[in-house]
C-alpha cells in the first residue's frame, strides 16, 4: 500500500505522542456491566421525571406528559395508574402505598381508595409557591428525612422567555421590575429586546430558586434554603443531610453539588427576594464581594464540557454496583446522572481544615449508556441501576435502561485525598504505574463567581509533578508547588496504570480545593 508523505508525518506524530503519554485503549466498561433497554407503552411519551419502587417491588415512574405507571419486570408490561399531572419531576412511594408526585403546580398525593390498582383520589398536599408561566419554573423532588419532612426544589425563571398576565402568587417588583416589563409585546416592546434589561434567571414569584420543606400533615411549603438555580437532583443521606445538584448558568460557573444548610444561601442571588431579609435592590446587582461572602460554597465543582454539563439526580455510590473495596456505607460517595453525555459522574469526598470538598470523576463512560440520564434508582440488591431518560428543553433522550453489574472486579480508585504537597490515590488493589513525571498531566484553574453565564478556566496553569510514589495500592503525586486554595485541579493519570484485575477504569479526576492544608 502506498503511503503518502503527509500520512508518514501523522504516523510518526502518533507514535511520538503515544511514547510521551503512554497510550493504550480506552477502558471497556462493557466487560463489567450489561445494559438493557426497557420498553415503554406506545401511548406514553417516555420522558421520565421520577422513579421509585412500591411494596411489591414494582418500578413506579412518572412521565413528562403527566402519567404515572407501574412496571412489572416479569411480564415486562406497564400499567398506567394515573394521568393528568403537569410535568412531574419527582415521585416518592410512601409506606402506606400512597404516592407523592412533585408536579409543576403542586405536590400531590395519589390514593387508590377502592384498592383496584388505579388512582382514584388526587390530594393536594401543598401548592403555595408561585407560578409566572415561564417555561423554566420546574419543580424538582422528592426526598424525605427521618422525621418525614418532605423536600422539593424550585427552579428559577429564565429570560429566554417572559411571563403570563395571570400568575399565581404575589409579584415581587424590587428594583422597579414590575410584572408588565416581563410580558411579551405590550408597551415595553418585544421580549427579544427587553430581555436584555432583566436578569438571566429571575425569581419574581414565590419561592423560585429555593429549597422548600413541607412538614408532616402540613399544607404549607416553607423556605428551607436559598441560592439554587436548577436543582434537578435531591438526595437525603442516612444522617438527614440534604444534597442537591445544580446546573451551570449565571452565577453558577460550573455545575456543582451542594450540601444544603438550613437557612443557608447557596450562591444564586435571584431567590434572595424570598429570604428572611430580602434586599431592596435587584439581587443580581448586589456587589459580588458581598454575595460571595454570604454564600455557602458547593462541596465540588464539575467543570463544564470536561466533567459534566447538566447533572441530574443524586444517589449513593454503592459497593454492590462497583468494584470499590473499601466500605462505602456512610462514606458520602455519590453517583449522579448526566444529561448531555453517555456517562455517570462519581463524587468522592475529602475533608480539609474541617470543611468538606472532594473529587469528581467519570463512571460508566460508555456509548451504550446514551444521553439524557435524568432519574436513577437502584434495585433492591443494589447490583442494578435503572436510568430514566428525558430531554425536556435540554439535549437528551427518551426511554429507560437497566444497568447490571456482573460482579467481575476491575481496577478503580477507592478514594482521592489532598495532601500538603499534592494528592494521594487509594485503589482497590495493588497497582503498577509509571514514576515518570512527564506521564502525569495536572492543570489548575479558578472558576469565577459572577453574573455571567458559566466561567472560563481562570488563571489556567500546568502543575509540574515533582515526585511520584507507588506503594501497594496507593499512588502519591507531589507537586513542585504546593496546592493552593480556591482552585480546581484537573488530574490526568496515564492509561498504562494496571493491576492483576484490569487496567485503570478512570484516568481523569477533578479535585475542588476550596481549602488546602495550612
Amino acid at each position: 500500500m502506498k503511503i503518502f508523505k503527509h500520512n508518514r508525518v501523522l504516523i510518526f506524530l502518533s507514535a511520538f505522542i503515544c511514547q510521551q503519554f503512554t497510550c493504550s485503549a480506552e477502558f471497556n466498561w462493557d466487560d463489567y456491566y450489561t445494559i438493557e433497554n426497557i420498553s415503554v407503552n406506545d401511548e406514553i411519551d417516555p420522558q421520565i421525571g421520577g422513579l421509585d419502587f412500591n411494596a411489591k417491588g414494582e418500578l413506579v415512574a412518572c412521565f413528562h406528559r403527566g402519567e404515572v405507571a407501574v412496571y412489572n419486570e416479569e411480564s415486562k408490561q406497564w400499567r398506567i395508574i394515573a394521568s393528568g399531572l403537569h410535568e412531574p419531576l419527582g415521585i416518592y412511594v410512601e409506606p402506606e402505598g400512597t404516592i407523592l408526585v412533585a408536579q409543576r403546580a403542586e405536590l400531590t398525593r395519589l390514593h387508590d381508595k377502592d384498592k383496584d390498582g388505579l388512582i382514584d383520589y388526587y390530594e393536594v398536599v401543598c401548592n403555595n409557591w408561585g407560578l409566572s408561566g415561564n417555561y423554566h419554573e420546574f419543580s424538582f423532588g422528592i426526598v424525605k428525612d427521618s422525621k418525614k419532612n418532605i423536600y422539593i426544589g424550585l427552579g428559577t425563571a429564565s429570560n429566554g422567555s417572559g411571563v403570563r398576565e395571570e400568575i399565581r402568587g404575589e409579584w415581587n417588583d424590587t428594583g422597579g421590575l414590575v410584572q408588565e416589563k416581563f410580558f411579551y409585546g405590550g408597551e415595553y416592546g418585544e421580549w427579544t429586546l427587553k430581555r436584555r434589561r432583566v436578569p438571566r434567571m429571575y425569581a419574581r414569584v414565590p419561592y423560585r430558586g429555593c429549597i422548600m420543606k413541607i412538614e408532616p400533615d402540613s399544607m404549607e411549603a416553607k423556605v428551607f434554603a436559598t441560592g439554587v438555580r436548577t436543582p434537578n437532583g435531591l438526595y437525603m443521606d442516612s444522617n438527614d443531610q440534604l444534597w442537591v445538584s445544580d446546573n451551570q448558568g449565571d452565577w453558577v460557573g460550573a455545575s456543582k453539588i451542594h450540601m444544603i444548610k438550613e437557612g443557608g444561601f447557596h450562591g444564586h442571588p435571584a431567590s434572595l427576594l424570598w429570604s428572611k431579609n430580602p434586599p431592596r435592590v435587584v439581587p443580581s446587582k448586589m456587589p459580588v464581594k458581598k454575595l460571595d461572602a454570604m454564600r455557602i460554597k458547593s462541596v465540588v465543582l464539575l467543570p463544564q464540557g470536561d466533567c459534566a454539563n447538566s447533572v441530574t439526580q443524586i444517589q449513593s455510590f454503592e459497593n454492590a454496583f462497583s468494584s470499590v473495596k473499601k466500605d462505602l456505607k456512610d462514606s458520602g460517595q455519590l453517583l449522579l446522572g448526566e444529561m448531555n453525555h453517555s456517562r455517570l459522574v462519581r463524587y468522592m469526598p475529602d475533608v480539609v481544615n474541617g470543611k468538606k470538598q472532594g473529587t469528581a470523576t467519570h463512571f460508566l463512560s460508555t456509548s451504550a449508556l446514551d444521553h439524557g440520564n435524568n432519574r436513577l434508582i437502584y434495585s433492591a440488591d443494589k447490583k442494578s441501576l435503572y436510568l430514566g431518560k428525558t430531554h425536556l428543553s435540554w439535549p437528551g433522550r427518551k426511554g429507560m435502561k437497566k444497568v447490571n453489574y456482573t460482579g467481575k472486579p476491575y481496577l478503580i480508585a477507592d478514594s482521592v485525598k489532598l495532601t500538603p504537597k499534592g494528592f494521594v490515590f487509594e485503589f482497590n488493589t495493588d497497582i503498577e504505574a509509571s514514576t515518570a513525571a512527564e506521564d502525569y498531566k495536572i492543570e489548575s484553574y479558578g472558576i469565577s463567581y459572577h453574573t455571567r453565564y458559566g466561567s472560563k478556566k481562570r488563571g489556567l496553569i500546568q502543575e509540574p509533578v515533582a515526585q511520584i510514589t507507588v506503594k501497594g495500592n496507593t499512588l502519591t503525586l507531589d507537586l513542585k508547588k504546593n496546592p493552593k486554595a480556591d482552585k480546581v485541579y484537573d488530574i490526568r493519570l496515564p492509561k498504562s496504570i494496571t493491576s492483576e484485575l484490569s487496567d485503570i477504569s478512570s484516568t481523569r479526576y477533578w479535585y475542588t480545593a476550596h481549602e488546602v492544608y495550612r
